[in-house]
């Protein structure tokens, strides 16, 4: 079968032809982030209204009550918000951005965000490029270029990165989320584009985010950033970028960010510093205020006791499980209701006096990617219905206070709420313990001194510890 340049193409011929499947791990493949937002996209693009209940039920028996419950709610014709984002269990606010606004459909877009970013109303405020030559280490870049079989650094190459115009596209801020994209407007858009360059000559990445009215690094670059590759034309590509802050921005009115975004020659390295052509300072604001006014957080804040017997795993260096007893432990809930979702955040507010801190940690402390960890985890169902709906994988911030917080949105939204209250909504807290780490099984003394360099083959137990309805405003 012929390899299609065009990621969406791709995406169209898999979804046509079965076969085609079989050729896809030797196909050149774009980046995870890339093709999840393109499947998006044509979810929203092609599919035909209802088409997805049909496949749903074939792929996936368990998730067919998901699509069920969405379809009721498409037909009520009061909440389609839940119809387009509840299945999708990796939910955070800042994947609304990767559908770009032109290719949000009824059943995709949620009026609620859309109101958000309209009235974080960003603009551009001005625009530094600073390249390799001016910059402290330039020699040591240009002796890596040439070790690399590159060329040294030559203007005639790269004046053309000099001139890119950065144009601030949406900001999406909800108090805790803040993400936005930045189309990069150039010639020479091709050359940050896997599918149209090839090797992908260039790429660009926000390596921090400076809060320019205070000073203050709002995140490094581990936090999620990239081009969209879906969004390239012939005059540009759009970079996104997602954070999720510990605490709420401080300021009114129109306030002021700085993104630091690095140009990287890919064929020198794709990931470390000395790839580095380049950094674009573009400095942009929005309206704090009316974002969060569009937000209408609505927080209340409850405890709840926890009793019985369970079972801890510790981490710390070394693994074991330790039997606790749950009596006198108290945790606090705080509920905020946004536009942007169902923030559910806890804290171990009260613990017997024999709970030593790593306890009162552990209790709160996921590990590992997503499905494998010890510690407490959130789902909830919807209308007694058997579907378990999990959120993505949660947040858990260490507070002043050493203690930690542990949070998880849901995607449901103020327009779902009628229909939600006709049908429900369970959360369920629970608690998983290592049952064995790497094929050894994990017990009440046993310890394991040393973690492998390759990765966690790890199996746990479920232990349930509360189940109560959501109440929705």
């Amino acid at each position: 079968m012929e390899y299609k340049e065009n990621i969406v193409e791709q995406e169209r011929e898999l979804r046509l032809d079965p076969l085609c499947a079989l050729l896809k791990e030797s196909r050149p493949q774009p980046p995870r982030r890339s093709r999840e937002a393109v499947r998006r996209t044509l979810d929203s693009i092609e599919t035909p209204p209802l088409a997805w209940v049909g496949r749903f039920m074939r792929r996936s028996p368990v998730a067919f009550g998901a699509a069920s419950l969405a379809l009721v709610l498409l037909l009520s014709g009061t909440a389609y918000a839940v119809a387009g984002w509840l299945h999708r269990d990796d939910y955070k606010p800042g994947d609304y951005l990767d559908t770009p606004p032109e290719q949000r459909t009824e059943a995709s877009a949620v009026p609620e965000i859309e109101q958000v970013v309209k009235d974080a109303a960003p603009k551009g405020e001005g625009v530094n490029v600073v390249m390799l030559p001016e910059m402290e280490d330039a020699d040591t870049l240009n002796q890596w270029r040439v070790k690399m079989d590159q060329k040294k650094y030559d203007e005639a190459d790269w004046a053309w990165v000099r001139d890119i115009r950065p144009e601030i596209q949406e900001v999406l801020y909800d108090g805790t989320t803040f993400a936005y994209t930045i189309r990069l407007n150039t010639d020479h858009a091709a050359a940050f584009s896997q599918e149209q360059h090839g090797d992908k000559w260039l790429d660009a990445f926000t390596e921090q985010t400076v809060y320019t009215d205070t000073g203050e690094r709002i995140a490094t670059v581990n936090s999620e950033t990239g081009l969209m590759e879906e969004t390239f034309a012939e005059d540009g590509i759009t970079l996104h970028s997602e954070y999720n802050l510990n605490g709420p921005l401080i300021g009114s009115g129109r306030i002021s960010f700085t993104s630091e975004i690095s140009v990287m020659d890919v064929n020198v390295d794709d990931m470390a510093h000395i790839g580095t052509l380049g950094t674009i300072y573009y400095t942009f604001s929005f309206d704090l205020d009316g974002a969060l006014a569009a937000t209408n957080a609505n927080t209340k804040t409850i405890e709840r006791s926890l009793s019985g017997n369970a079972v801890l795993t510790m981490d710390y260096d070394t693994m074991w499980n330790q039997p606790v007893n749950l009596d006198g432990v108290v945790l606090e809930e705080t509920t905020s209701f946004r536009s942007t979702g169902v923030y559910l955040s806890y804290r171990v507010k009260e613990a017997p006096v024999d709970w030593t801190a790593q306890m009162r940690r552990s209790l709160l402390d996921p590990t590992n990617e997503r499905g494998k960890f010890q510690g407490m985890s959130v789902s909830y169902t919807l209308g007694g219905d058997d579907t378990v709906y999990e959120p993505a994988f949660p947040e858990v911030v260490v507070q002043e206070d050493g203690t930690l917080a542990y949070t998880v949105i849901l995607p449901l939204f103020p327009s779902d709420y009628e229909v939600l209250k006709q049908r429900g909504v369970t959360v369920r807290l629970a608690l998983h313990a290592v049952n064995s780490f790497n094929e050894e099984p994990v017990g009440d003394t046993w310890k394991q001194t040393t973690f492998p360099e390759n990765g966690w083959d790890i199996t746990t137990s479920y232990q349930s510890l509360l189940s109560f309805p959501l109440e929705l405003p």
